[in-house]
């Protein structure tokens, strides 16, 4: 469920191409499902398929192809399946070779095999063979070289199986022997156990029983080395290990030494813990063997645990059935014989059943192969659609290109007028503001020279006559200090370098008065008390109580500060 919403909030959103990794995770969720929900793989493959981007094929589309081509060829579909692994072919081509990881081979190697498997599966060896032959001109071109002889391994391995099926067993032998040599080398643990499998395999169809327990001996000697060592915990390894007891037991068993099969039968099932849907082909041997020692109780209670299980086939039902059905006759229990000789007719009744559910399976299967297809055909569509507005988009912004470069010409030409009556404009503010400054400081050191004259005045007052003088001097120089004149002269300079300045702050916290504004414009200029003390005559004192009014009326927070607020009108 995860991954289908990722893949629809992808199309919802527009993406035509499903990011690489996540591509690949969602492979991997077609093989986790692969033996165990079929059906539930295959959607998930063309879920893959609908929102991947097969125009530009990557190495995991490539991949996606292939896993379904094996879905459909374990569904016995194999005209289908031999469609998606064409693709899977085709699509590899398409990928540029910057994008391979592999630059020399000249197909998929495993997808050869993947149709090869296809071909053997329908009878057609000679085709099997050529494929697979294919297959290794291409892994002989692998530069990793353990991927090489694993998949080189493979292809002997077919190779092997059919020589066998020619009855060559000296070739058999000979590549079976050259597989395990190879797995040797890479440490191919799991690989060098299923070597020693085939070859007990081989051994005990053609009765060379000393040969079969030579390698009989080498995989009991490989397992007790690894599994005391505990470096190796794959599941695998054990399996293997199983195939090679179980098909010792098959051995005895048919040779009627039913006590020395059962201990092989017990022992491989053991190691099949982590594989259940394998265990119940053991389990019918095992209730086989409890049969041929005359062990009915136990030859009973194994039957019965195995038709209790849900995953047996139909052969596997029967093969049970089988058994119960010689355990009461030997036990003289005709009432339950004949319940399970009911149960073998019903089996074959039901058998016909089969066959036809299989073929409705089939045709299930095709159907929604179709309504698959359709559904990527459809994309295909839209996509061309895409592709023809994209083109004539392209061919509206080709003109569009033409008219926006003439247009670009004039306007860089006029930008750059522009430019220059900028320039021109920001110097003749840049002289401005120097004599504002200037203006500014002289009125500052006027005053100050001014104020320290009145000083000197007040303290050489000897007499009243002297002291008239002296009031009338003072008159004076405060008159020049408190000019009105001076201080239009300073506000008409300072609006000329900020025009809105006044109107902004009056616009902003309402009408004030023409010292307030004047106090504005000095804190605008980053003049301290000290220095507004100077350019307006007043005492410092003064200043603070006209800062601290005007921080009322401008009716700042407690985290505001005067200067900083002024300074950012």
């Amino acid at each position: 469920m995860f991954y289908k919403t990722i893949i629809f909030l992808s199309i919802v959103f527009g993406s035509a191409q499903i990011e690489k990794s996540f591509h690949k995770s969602l492979n991997d969720s077609i093989v986790k499902h692969l033996e165990l929900n079929p059906n539930k793989a295959l959607d998930f493959g063309f879920e893959v398929l609908k929102t991947a981007d097969i125009v530009n094929p990557n190495r995991e589309l490539v991949s996606t192809y292939n896993l379904i081509g094996q879905l459909l060829t374990n569904k016995k579909l194999y005209a289908e399946a031999l469609s998606y692994f064409s693709e899977a072919l085709k699509s590899y081509q398409l990928i540029p070779k910057s994008e391979l990881i592999e630059k020399k081979i000249e197909s998929p190697p495993w997808v050869l095999l993947n149709i090869s498997n296809l071909y053997f599966a329908i009878d057609d060896i000679k085709n099997a063979k050529q494929k697979t032959l294919e297959a290794e001109k291409n892994f002989l071109l692998l530069d990793d070289e353990r991927n090489k002889q694993i998949g080189l391994n493979t292809v002997y391995g077919n190779l092997g199986l059919f020589a066998s099926l020619e009855k060559d067993y000296n070739l058999t032998e000979k590549l079976y022997l050259k597989i395990l040599k190879s797995r040797k080398l890479i440490e191919d643990i799991d690989g060098e156990m299923y070597s020693y499998a085939q070859l007990v395999n081989l051994y005990l169809n053609t009765n060379n029983k000393f040969k079969a327990n030579e390698y009989y001996s080498k995989a009991a000697i490989l397992y007790e080395k690894i599994n005391s060592s505990k470096n190796h915990e794959s599941i695998y390894f054990h399996r293997n290990y199983s195939y090679v007891i179980h098909q010792f037991g098959e051995r005895y068993f048919i040779e009627n030494e039913f006590q020395i099969a059962l201990d092989y039968f017990n022992r491989a099932k053991t190691l099949l813990k982590d594989f259940p849907d394998e265990l119940p082909g053991v389990n019918s041997f095992i209730s086989k063997c409890y049969l041929g020692l005359e062990d009915y109780n136990s030859a009973e209670r194994i039957a019965i645990e195995n038709l209790s299980k849900s995953s047996l086939g139909f052969n596997q039902k029967k093969e049970n059935y089988r058994i119960l059905e010689s355990v009461y006759l030997n036990r003289n229990d005709y009432q339950n014989l004949i319940k399970v000789k009911d149960s073998l007719i019903k089996i074959s009744g039901l058998s016909g059943s089969l066959n036809i559910r299989s073929k409705f399976s089939n045709l299930e299967t095709q159907i929604l192969l179709t309504e698959k297809q359709s559904e990527l055909n459809q994309n295909k569509i839209t996509y061309n659609t895409y592709l023809y507005i994209l083109i004539i988009g392209l061919v509206i912004l080709f003109f569009s290109l033409v008219t926006i470069r003439i247009n670009y010409n004039y306007q860089k030409e006029r930008n750059t007028r522009l430019e220059f009556e900028q320039k021109l404009t920001k110097n003749q503010l840049d002289k401005k503001k120097l004599e504002l400054v200037s203006k500014t400081n002289f009125i500052a050191q006027r005053n100050t020279s001014l104020d320290s004259l009145k000083q000197k005045i007040i303290k050489g007052k000897e007499n009243i006559e002297n002291e008239r003088t002296a009031l009338k001097i003072e008159k004076e120089i405060n008159k020049i200090i408190g000019s009105e004149k001076i201080f239009k002269n300073f506000e008409s300079q300072f609006t000329e370098v900020y025009p809105n300045f006044f109107k902004t702050i009056v616009l902003k916290y309402g009408k004030l008065s023409q010292n307030d504004l004047r106090l504005c414009a000095y804190i605008k200029m980053n003049q301290s008390t000290n220095q507004i003390s100077q350019i307006t005559g007043v005492s410092i004192r003064t200043v603070e109580t006209q800062r601290y009014r005007l921080g009322k009326k401008l009716k700042l927070l407690k985290s505001e500060n005067l200067n900083s607020v002024i300074m950012s009108i």
